[in-house]
């Protein structure tokens, strides 16, 4: 069972504010007269400069912030498997949000937690890398204020997206949707009408090269472990909230109004982040105990036939885990034993059913089943069972044997 996970880009350019134009070298006053408001165009000298704020250090920060969490997550965990890859009971003590947990449970702490959470190193380094480079683009334009603002807005945003286009067992973890968010700011404000031409066509380039990947396979159906719902809830916040920054920008300023609000609105939203955090500790003991009794990430086997074959020792072993259960579902049916593995299924979907990170294991089950009893020629109740497999918004092999089946129809 494997987690969504939530995902890109140059020295900084400069700010595009109103040109001021140096007077020729002459016997001429050193100042010129601006020729729409009247006053002195005067060229700054290089003390007057406020060279930091073409600094992306806030992109920065967030990188190392990112990093560090992903340290204690490491550190933390219950299990690591193969890859790297933190197990799903780790990432569920952490934060990981899924509906069943938000909605279902109330756990709505979670998502405070969730973007700022990583599934692997490699998930992480592909976050940073795109964090990089839409925020050397971004937030010398628009300012440290509303660039934290975006990141936050555009989290939540891919929160949203993810509990609403995902299966509701799915756990999702990741900073992508902040990152989508920033990459659909980026976009917006790039048509900003007081903005360098040439700075402008620069930021629409970036925002197109990171954004077609991270959000052209919904148009085919979104598959494997990324969470494009969760690209797609952020890259539309992130968007809008550019959009916004057009009604407090003006002329006669580099960068938006109201950028000191939206630095104390970002602050607040770190402040409930470390609540959430709070409250995740507090329950993590819990999930540490409970973890003891299924399979660790590092005995999964690579595949279902692999399963197959290693069901009954892992059934043996643990009794409790409803993958061990669905593996032996597995090996009955590749055997045609098809009452054997009815039975299989039904106490797998049983196991799932009580537990936090069985949400995916009891859908997939539930299609499964819908197929061997379809098999055993229960035709209304094998579509009744498939009803959950052919509603997720997601393509996989399970759901590609009920449409086969005609269980989707």
């Amino acid at each position: 069972m494997a987690t969504k996970t939530f995902g890109r880009r140059s020295s900084v350019p400069p700010i595009d504010g109103p040109s001021v134009r140096p007077t020729a070298a002459s016997a001429a006053p050193a100042v010129a007269l601006g020729p729409l408001s009247g006053r002195p165009a005067v060229e700054p000298t290089f003390g007057e400069k406020d060279l930091l704020a073409d600094v992306a250090f806030l992109t920065g920060g967030l990188i190392i912030f990112l990093i560090l969490i992903f340290a204690v997550e490491t550190r933390t965990a219950f299990d690591i498997g193969k890859g790297g890859n933190l197990s799903v009971r780790s990432l569920i003590a952490f934060g990981a949000t899924s509906r069943d947990m938000v909605v279902g449970a109330g756990e709505w702490w979670r998502l405070g937690l969730a973007p700022l959470l990583h599934s692997s190193a490699s998930h992480l380094l592909g976050n940073c890398v795109a964090l990089f480079f839409i925020g050397i683009r971004l937030e010398p334009t628009i300012g440290r204020g509303w660039f934290a603002l975006i990141f936050v807005v555009s989290a939540l945003g891919g929160e949203a997206g993810s509990l609403y286009g995902n299966p509701p067992g799915i756990p999702g973890v990741g900073a992508s949707g902040a990152i989508t968010g920033l990459m659909g700011a980026l976009l917006t404000v790039s048509f900003n009408p007081y903005g360098d031409a040439e700075h402008q066509r620069v930021m629409r380039k970036t925002a197109v090269i990171f954004g077609i990947p991270a959000l052209a396979p919904l148009a085919f159906g979104s598959s494997g472990h990324v969470d494009y719902f969760a690209h797609a809830g952020g890259a539309l916040a992130g968007g809008a909230l550019g959009l916004a920054l057009a009604a407090v920008w003006s002329a006669a300023s580099d960068r938006p109004r109201f950028g000191r609000q939206a630095a104390i609105a970002s602050l607040f939203g770190l402040t409930v982040s470390i609540l959430c955090a709070g409250v995740a500790l507090s329950r993590y003991t819990t999930y540490a105990a409970d973890a003891g009794q299924f399979m660790r990430a590092s005995d999964m086997p690579d595949t279902f036939k692999a399963g197959a074959e290693r069901s009954a020792d892992l059934l043996a072993r643990y009794p409790k885990d409803p993958r061990a259960h669905l593996m032996r579902a597995f090996y009955y049916v590749s055997a045609h034993q098809l009452p054997e593995a009815e039975a299989a299924l039904r106490t797998t979907m049983a196991l799932a059913s009580a537990d936090v990170a069985g949400g995916l294991v009891r859908t997939h089950a539930q299609s499964i089943l819908a197929l061997v009893v379809l098999e055993r020629g229960r035709y209304a109740e094998a579509k009744s069972l498939a009803a959950d497999g052919c509603h997720t918004r997601s393509r996989d092999a399970i759901r590609g044997a009920l449409d086969k089946a005609k269980l989707c129809d």
